[in-house]
């Protein structure tokens, strides 16, 4: 499977897994803070940076836990970086693009598609989560 493939989850996958067990689990709402702040899923945590730490993260000068405040995060980010599934989502309308030559330069680079690209090539599993 090509790196620019991407896994969707329902959300009727993602209930029937965090009810599992949502230890290996690490979601994260790639929209804006007012956003996350109205409604969001319960474990989720908000990954809404600055467009100039979205750029350096990009372009791998800044590595994911130097974006994130949130200690406890930081610290199961840390210790199971790739044994955990990431579960990324935004507004419906904003999603990951899958195609490889799309070249439209601002929408390429919305904080989930350059969270899904950084995440894959780090060799984690990533998921995104449909609607």
């Amino acid at each position: 499977m090509p790196d620019h493939d991407i896994e969707i989850i329902t959300s009727e996958q993602l209930h029937s897994e965090l009810r599992k067990s949502h230890k290996n689990f690490i979601i994260l709402d790639c929209r804006s803070s007012n956003e996350f702040t109205e409604s969001h899923i319960r474990t989720a945590v908000n990954f809404s940076i600055p467009s100039i730490m979205l750029r350096r993260f990009a372009a791998g000068k800044i590595d994911i836990t130097s974006t994130i405040k949130c200690r406890d995060l930081k610290e199961r980010i840390l210790s199971c970086y790739k044994e955990s599934t990431f579960v990324l989502y935004n507004n419906s309308n904003d999603g990951v693009i899958n195609d490889p030559g799309y070249n439209n330069q601002t929408t390429n680079d919305t904080t989930i598609n350059v969270l899904h690209r950084k995440l894959k090539q780090d060799g984690c599993r990533v998921v995104c989560l449909e609607g």
